[in-house]
């Protein structure tokens, strides 16, 4: 088995106690990114989260199976440890609550620092899309510092890693319609119900931070 099943209550609670700043350092010393992953049971099917000491590094939807799990990690030169499971445990958490419709943010940071500096800026501009807000192709590209590369963005929303923290569900077409995404066909339609309804554009603040801040904000957000 690939992923850990999920905790007891009593195991959860000593899992969480060990410090983030710990298990980083520790982390940092590893020359290979340690990843540590747990099946998420919910009420609309068992989840998958994987993540390093510094954040969520994949979400995987209900129907994964281990050869997608080994395929993650094999595609982004992850592998398995043990540093990670605090993060993974917290995600998972979070993850339960959002698809019961109580947590409309996250606090538990994503990881993708060994992803390349396009993506980084594009998934550092998309997590600050809030819930029940969605933005155009278009748009996150100029949110993201490419106002140019609207359809690589579009790739960008095919390729993440990291579905539901970085919600490529909230990007849509110009037009109102879905537009493609990285998730299993009819879940970009659940998460925008869930969300507040059928998809439209309802744009970010002005002034949205750019690029540069996006992407270093990935990686300094810290769960309390």
């Amino acid at each position: 088995m690939m992923l850990e099943s999920w905790p007891t209550l009593e195991k959860l609670a000593d899992l969480t106690k060990m410090p983030h700043a710990w298990l980083e350092a520790n982390a940092a010393a590893s020359r290979i990114k340690d990843v540590a992953g747990f099946e998420v049971p919910t009420d609309r099917g068992k989840f998958g989260v994987i993540a390093s000491a510094n954040g969520v590094t994949s979400v995987l939807f209900p129907g994964f199976d281990d050869a997608e799990v080994a395929g993650r990690l094999s595609r982004h030169g992850l592998g398995w440890g043990t540093t990670g499971r605090r993060r993974a445990l917290e995600a998972g958490i979070e993850l339960k609550g959002y698809l019961g419709g109580e947590v409309k943010a996250f606090s538990t940071p994503v990881d993708v620092s060994h992803l390349t500096p396009f993506l980084q800026d594009v998934y550092g501009a998309l997590v600050e899309v809030p819930w029940g807000a969605t933005v155009t192709y278009g748009e996150l590209a100029r949110l993201a510092g490419h106002p140019t590369k609207a359809r690589a963005v579009g790739t960008a929303m095919h390729r993440n890693p990291i579905p539901i923290f970085i919600p490529c569900h909230r990007v849509v077409l110009t037009g109102g319609g879905l537009g493609g995404w990285s998730g299993p066909d009819g879940w970009k339609e659940k998460l925008l119900a869930l969300e507040g309804g059928a998809p439209r554009v309802r744009p970010v603040v002005a002034g949205a931070r750019g690029a540069k801040t996006n992407r270093r904000s990935l990686q300094t957000r810290r769960t309390r």
